[in-house]
């Protein structure tokens, strides 16, 4: 069993803005940092009046740390229903103005590699990205998935998902382990806070969290990822106890028991778990990496 007190993975704690001006976007970006992020993921669909390119020249020549560069259309879930050619120009031009990461959907990108019109800069990085609509599919199916997005030339791979049930998170934790490119996965919402939280420990890269203030359902905190979870000390031999509960997010165990066990040493981690039906919970998270759990009865079905 492992020991813990010096860094032992390279995950990179994300901060997602979607600040409605420049200026505001500028100052989230000041605070993210201050609270703890590595990286920020910038929302320029949630930008009023966006004016590129001299927005985005703005956004790039005062950021105080690493971006990613997210142009999200409404057909993906974002707020940009405006001219497709003007939105990709846009994500080119942020290439060449070295963000350090571009955030670019599937469906884009494999239209644009048969056409011959994917560009690559050294200086930025591409991340090719998609939402899983409805339950997550199969192992094999992820895998097919992952080989279709890795066919783009992606640097990075993205998938998002809204899980219905955190039984169907093992397969996010499976893809993270097996997966031979640098991968971001996890679920949103409450059912998807322990794809955040586990995912270190599984390969992920990216981890989110939220700036205090402006919460993000389902997220943690920039503030807890680092102080509460110590999320830079995990590694693949970390064990995990559970809080099984519905809802979550009401205990102050969290914030007691891990940094007791990086004080004493122990490798471990304690995490807030929402579980609908605890026979399909145990029956999935029974391998000696899931120690232990503790469960405050709510509403939390008990089998027969």
């Amino acid at each position: 069993m492992g020991s813990v007190g010096v860094l032992t993975n390279s995950v990179l704690v994300c901060a997602p803005l979607m600040s409605q001006s420049v200026e505001q976007m500028v100052s989230d970006m000041h605070e993210a940092k201050a609270q703890g992020a590595d990286v920020v993921e910038i929302r320029l669909d949630c930008i009023r009046d966006f004016r590129p390119p001299q927005d985005l020249k703005f956004l790039l020549k005062n950021k105080p740390l690493p971006v990613v560069i997210v142009y999200r259309p409404k057909w993906e879930g974002g707020q940009y229903d405006g001219d497709e050619n003007m939105r990709l120009e846009t994500l080119h031009l942020a290439k060449q103005l070295g963000a350090d990461y571009v955030d670019l959907e599937l469906k884009v990108a494999s239209d644009l590699i048969g056409e011959h019109k994917l560009d690559k800069h050294r200086s930025s990085k591409m991340i090719v990205s998609y939402y899983v609509d409805g339950s997550i599919p199969s192992k094999e199916d992820l895998s097919k998935l992952v080989a279709r997005m890795q066919s783009t030339g992606a640097d990075i791979i993205k998938l998002v998902s809204n899980s219905s049930s955190i039984t169907e998170l093992s397969r996010i934790f499976h893809l993270l382990s097996h997966c031979q490119i640098p991968l971001i996965a996890y679920s949103i919402g409450d059912r998807g806070l322990i794809s955040q939280l586990l995912g270190p420990k599984f390969g992920g890269l990216f981890v989110y969290g939220a700036v205090e203030g402006n919460p993000v359902p389902g997220l943690p905190t920039l503030s807890s990822l680092r102080h509460a979870y110590g999320i830079e000390y995990m590694d693949a031999e970390t064990i995990v106890f559970g809080l099984i509960s519905k809802p979550v997010g009401h205990s102050k165990g969290p914030l007691l028991h891990n940094p007791s066990f990086r004080h004493v040493g122990f490798n471990g981690i304690y995490v807030p778990m929402l579980v609908d039906d605890l026979k399909d919970f145990f029956t999935i998270y029974c391998s000696p990496d899931f120690a232990g759990f503790r469960y405050a009865i709510l509403e939390v079905e008990i089998p027969s």
